[in-house]
Parts: structure tokens; sequence; C-alpha cells
């Protein structure tokens, strides 16, 4: 019985990811728009809290600040991000070409040119594709963004009749609260990481701008941003949006000193932040195994691209902090955290 059921779950998984890949056109701009309702009506009771002479900001003007909020946010990135881009792919060429003389000068003092070709594992790293690709996340983002303006606007309508709905659902009063107290602890626990993962990775991007503007690295507002992107993925993003920066400085500089400030300083911030103060805020209970990241970035990434693997990691923790609320699936929940701890 027990292997019927695991055959049940194989198939039921293959058959949501078949389907996933299918309608990607449809599927991701509808997860985006999800992402972004939400970051709405987050910032919109952020901004109810604010008074007014005796009273408090209506629903009304704070879902219009909350939303003014979030363009102004992301057409100051776009801009940032499309006048940085170009020329990182353009200087890349040339950093990798040094970057190989430096690997085949340190294979060649350690002894090792003959036996492994340190500046031929170098050329064979597409810098530029990897670079291309984290920037058509927001390519695609923004091809979809007449259907994801739909979705959002349409979700924002329906967010106000959902809890009339829900109670029509449940005829038992006791049970509706009961599940309204389930729902409510659910979306505390998603703001909680929606707005600490948000809050670090934001302090953590700008410490790391100041350390690289410090050295005077080439295009420190552009890795300040990678940073901040990046570090939505814990641990694989956290080592990638530092390896760039550091690896630069052996390039761009003659001297070793920038290399070993940017290691020193930009990985304690990474500790730092990543491993003692957000967790402090947050809780483990939020967090991931890194196996489970690891292999989520490889399924999504998979059936979406780079699109894929920036959403995926909040759509984990998001569906963990759900299971971690119901009895039957707990044991789920327990077994992709990181520590065993679900709240």
């Amino acid at each position: 019985m027990k292997i019927q059921n695991f055959t049940y779950i194989l198939i039921s998984l293959f058959l949501v990811f078949f389907l996933l890949f299918i309608g990607e056109k449809f599927f991701v701009p509808l997860l985006i728009a999800i992402v972004l309702w939400y970051l709405i009506i987050t910032l919109a009771s952020g901004f109810k809290m604010f008074k007014i002479g005796k009273g408090r900001v209506s629903h009304v003007a704070a879902m219009i600040m909350s939303i003014s909020t979030l363009i102004i946010i992301f057409s100051v990135f776009m801009a940032l991000v499309n006048s940085n881009i170009g020329k990182v792919i353009t200087l890349i060429p040339e950093y990798q070409e040094k970057m190989i003389v430096l690997a085949d000068n340190f294979s060649g003092k350690i002894g090792m040119k003959e036996s492994f070709d340190f500046g031929g594992l170098v050329k064979s790293i597409d810098t530029s594709l990897i670079l291309r690709g984290i920037t058509n996340f927001f390519k695609v983002t923004a091809s979809y963004t007449g259907i994801i303006i739909i979705y959002t606007l349409f979700l924002l309508l329906e967010y106000r009749m959902f809890e009339k709905k829900i109670k029509y659902v449940f005829k038992d009063k006791d049970s509706y609260k009961g599940f309204m107290r389930g729902l409510d602890k659910v979306n505390q626990d998603i703001k909680t990481y929606v707005k600490i993962k948000s809050s670090s990775s934001l302090i953590t991007a700008v410490l790391s701008f100041i350390v690289m503007a410090a050295v005077r690295l080439d295009l420190a507002v552009f890795w300040a941003l990678l940073v901040f992107v990046l570090n939505f993925i814990p641990t694989v993003g956290s080592i990638i949006a530092v390896m760039f920066p550091i690896m630069l400085s052996l390039v761009q500089f003659d001297s070793m000193v920038p290399f070993f400030v940017l290691s020193i300083f930009l990985i304690s911030i990474q500790i730092l932040i990543g491993n003692i103060l957000e967790p402090r805020f947050m809780g483990k209970s939020l967090n991931l195994s890194p196996l489970v990241i690891i292999l989520a970035l490889s399924i999504w990434g998979s059936t979406w691209g780079v699109v894929g693997m920036f959403l995926c990691i909040p759509i984990m923790v998001i569906l963990n902090i759900i299971l971690a609320k119901f009895k039957k699936t707990r044991a789920i929940a327990v077994m992709l955290s990181a520590r065993g701890k679900v709240g």
C-alpha cells in the first residue's frame, strides 16, 4: 500500500511539473502577479497604521500609496540595471582574458601547468551568459507586464471579497474562526519572511556597496544590485553575489590589497547578516535546508529557466510555512526545513 501511495505521489509530481513546463506563459505571469499583489497588500497594511490627525489612512489611500511606492522602486531599480548591464557585458571579455593570464601564471607557480589547465577552466565559463541570464528575469517580467497588471488588478478586486466567500463555505462558526486563525498565522509568517528578507537583503547590498565603493571597484552600483537580488536565494545566491566582485578585483587592480579587503568584508557581511542577524529575527523555522534549495533551484531552473530560479525560493518558503500549519503535512515541512524546527 505504501509503495502504491509513493507511486501516486511520483506520478502526481511529474504531472504537476509537466503542466508547469507547458503552461509557462500562463503560470509565470500569474505567480509574478501573486507576488506583486501580496507586496501591495503588505505595504498597504503598513500604510494603514499611519495616523492623519485623529484618524488613520483609509484603505483606498493606503492602496494608492502602496502601488505608487512599488512603481517608483521598480522604475529606479530597472533604470540602474539598464544603465549598468551594457557596461558590464562589454567589460567581461576583457576581464576574462586577464583572469586567464592570472590563472595560467598561478598554475605555473604551483607546478600544475601541465596536469591541470586553470586558464582553460576560466575560459570555459561564459560569464556573459550568466549575467544575461540574470537580466533575462527582468526582461521576461517586462514582456509580461500587460498580463501581470491585469492579473494583479483582479487579485486586488477579489481580495476584498475573499473573507466573505470563506464565511459562506463554513456554515459552522467555530470551523470558520479556526480556519481564519490558521490563515492569519500563515499570513503573518509570510509577512515576516517578506519584510525581514527584503530588509536584510537591502542592508547587505548597502554595506557591500560601501565596501566596493571604498576600494573603487568598477560598477559598484551594479554589483550591489546583484547582491540585493541574489540574497533572496539562500546560500547559493550569497556565494554568487560575492564571487563576482571579489574575482573582478583580481583583474582590475595590480595590487592584491583590494582582493583581500573585499574578500574579508563582503564575506563577513554575508555571514553576519545571513547567518546571525537574519535567523535571530526571522527564526530558523522559516529557513529551508541547503539540499532542498539546491534541488529546488535545479528543478525550477530546468522548468522555467532563470525566472524559475528566482521564483522558486519564495514559493518553497511559503509552501513550507503552509505545510507546517497542518498536522498531516507537518512532517514534510520538518524535512524541508534547515534544522527540523517549524513554527
